[in-house]
């Protein structure tokens, strides 16, 4: 069975974070998915920067955007189609902004050596849950504040100063070369409860099965991680041996890019570190920078979600009334994108 990767995309400041990792892993992934869930032109046109450049290895998917859609109704949209019996798909959130070495090749070699979970998810740093195994092991102090196994803790899910220390908790030991406590702790839990779903693993076969395949309104996450386990008697396991740390959820995101941007820089730098020994100069993020440009054009006439960006822009030019600018006058798309 093959693996394909798969990721709601895109935000652009954290896709040039991810985007290395899933490069050294060609070895392992037969391709990876952009899932364009973004309507920002710019980061529409990152996306394909990337696909120019390594056309062999992404694709950017499509699926109609609706505008008032929950978002995990609009990813779900994207999952339901995941269902080749002969694929195994691994979903990274589009802020993984670590995934440790041998990470996705350990996480998919337990995906096809264990059939019966209908899940395999990742251990995932500045996850609620998941951090609720590394307080119940010792990696995380519970002098911090006690998280508790529950997706959305208003500590581990909620609170953005949290996140700052443990994200910086875990780069220290990651800069250390420490990360050997944080791999492999007890992850022991009863798989049907609901669970943040920054890395999971499925076969293309159990997707193929799903009744609710068919329908659009689902929100993934309980659905995936909690009601269908529970209903088909397959919990859901956390592979401990495959490390990954994911970025912020939305309550601690505004706090960590304006008050903590040095968390994301530290994860960007070690990253890209990381890539450019294998790799010659231009960076792949100079590179896709570069590509925006050959890109921005063919988005702004093809790209349903980038024209919408784009009219938007003009609609904003146009309610600042007139400028003092010598010769402004009516924008052209080529200048509002």
């Amino acid at each position: 069975m093959k693996l394909v990767t798969v990721t709601p995309a895109g935000r652009r400041r954290y896709l040039e974070v991810l985007t290395p990792y899933l490069l050294r892993n060609r070895d392992t992934i037969a391709e990876h998915h952009w899932w364009a869930n973004t309507r920002d032109p710019e980061d529409l046109a990152y996306l394909h920067g990337l696909v120019d450049l390594y056309p062999d290895f992404f694709r950017v998917v499509v699926e109609p955007m609706e505008r008032g859609l929950p978002i995990g109704k609009q990813i779900w949209r994207y999952m339901r189609r995941c269902d080749d019996p002969e694929t195994v798909y691994l979903r990274l959130d589009d802020d993984i902004c670590f995934v440790d070495d041998g990470a996705i090749p350990r996480i998919y070699a337990h995906r096809v050596a264990h059939p019966a979970p209908l899940l395999v998810m990742g251990l995932v740093v500045n996850n609620a849950v998941a951090t609720h195994f590394f307080q119940r092991s010792g990696v995380v102090p519970t002098a911090w504040g006690a998280v508790a196994m529950e997706c959305m803790d208003d500590l581990g899910w909620k609170s953005p100063h949290f996140a700052r220390r443990l994200h910086r908790a875990f780069l220290s030991d990651l800069q250390a070369g420490e990360l050997g406590r944080w791999r492999g702790v007890d992850t022991t839990y009863n798989g049907v409860r609901r669970y943040s779903i920054n890395a999971i693993c499925w076969r293309g076969e159990d997707m193929a099965l799903i009744e609710e395949r068919y329908e659009v309104d689902y929100d993934e996450e309980p659905f995936l991680t909690a009601e269908l386990p529970q209903r088909l008697g397959r919990p859901a396991v956390v592979c401990g041996d495959a490390l990954f740390a994911h970025y912020a959820f939305y309550p601690q995101r505004k706090f960590l890019d304006k008050l903590a941007p040095e968390v994301l820089d530290t994860y960007r730098r070690i990253a890209i570190a990381g890539d450019a020994r294998r790799r010659s100069t231009p960076s792949l993020p100079e590179q896709a920078r570069m590509a925006i440009g050959r890109n921005r054009s063919r988005l702004s006439w093809t790209s349903r979600a980038a024209i919408r960006g784009l009219e938007n822009a003009v609609t904003r030019w146009r309610s600042m009334g007139p400028t003092s600018c010598a010769g402004a006058g009516e924008p052209s798309l080529e200048r509002a994108a």
